[in-house]
């Protein structure tokens, strides 16, 4: 992905259709709920970027908000005038719904069917459906504590990404899940694909982490846990970081967050991954 395009809706956590080079060649933004027919060409105010930690997101969208108005929607990321022509937004999701992935995130967007949106994806099983739903789930759970939510609200998501991770199960990467290809060789760009998705699920138990720290709890032990990942296997290596991932970060999960903790705090949910309404 090009530098400038880090700060457009192709990389928005609320698009939850494209991710680097994977995805669809269109996107779908659930904020404004628009197909987003050119998404390296436009953001707005609340743009909140998917390659970056929480807090480092937050800090880069305060800044953002700075020259994008909130009250414009999506806006053309080169002059920060509203996006209103056709050419780069469309209201009409047909052409989405009949790919299942685009179907699920347009669901989230239209209906307010969060949670349910949010399920389908993560039974979908595939590479893209699962980028979809940590996307809009790091979304999710930042917007229930926004509004004075729990950060327990993601703890289901949480606790099946953990079993993902130990697992070690890795989504098999399809020429039809790439939306453009890069320099690197096709076998290459397919390793670097599923390090992508192992990373971000690390990602977003670190916002898990995040959340709980704010709330002073002991799971919040895991917000740096993306980091340590990254500064521990250096370059892009699928194999290092699955190693990683079984030797550091499996026990670290289950040392701050020990399966009867879990189970004790989802006895307490009235409603799985409530979102107050």
């Amino acid at each position: 992905m090009k530098p400038e395009s880090l700060a457009s809706c192709s990389n928005c956590w609320f698009n939850g259709l494209q991710h680097g080079s994977i995805g669809l060649n269109v996107g779908y933004c659930t904020e404004h709920r628009v197909v987003l027919r050119r998404p390296e060409e436009t953001t707005c105010a609340r743009h909140m970027r998917k390659d970056l930690l929480l807090k480092s997101s937050v800090a880069f969208n305060f800044k953002h908000r700075q020259r994008f108005s909130l009250d414009d929607g999506v806006q053309r990321l080169g002059d920060a005038t509203r996006a209103t022509s056709g050419e780069y937004v469309s209201k009409d999701t047909d052409l989405l719904r009949a790919d299942s992935v685009g179907d699920a995130v347009a669901d989230y967007g239209e209906y307010d069917t969060k949670i349910e949106s949010l399920a389908q994806l993560r039974t979908q099983g595939s590479l893209r459906s699962e980028f979809a739903m940590l996307s809009l789930a790091r979304a999710y759970t930042r917007r229930c504590i926004q509004r004075n939510g729990s950060w327990t609200s993601g703890i289901h998501i949480l606790w099946w990404t953990r079993r993902r991770l130990d697992s070690a199960d890795v989504p098999h990467v399809s020429v039809t899940d790439l939306r453009y290809s890069t320099a690197a060789s096709l076998e290459r760009q397919h390793e670097l694909a599923q390090w992508s998705l192992l990373m971000f699920r690390i990602v977003f138990i670190s916002d898990i982490g995040a959340h709980a720290a704010s709330k002073n709890d002991q799971v919040g032990e895991l917000e740096p846990i993306a980091e340590m990942a990254a500064e521990e296997t250096e370059t892009p290596s699928l194999r290092k970081l699955l190693k990683w991932i079984k030797n550091r970060g499996v026990p670290l999960i289950d040392q701050v967050l020990p399966e009867p903790r879990y189970r004790e705090i989802s006895g307490t949910l009235i409603r799985p991954d409530s979102e107050p309404r």
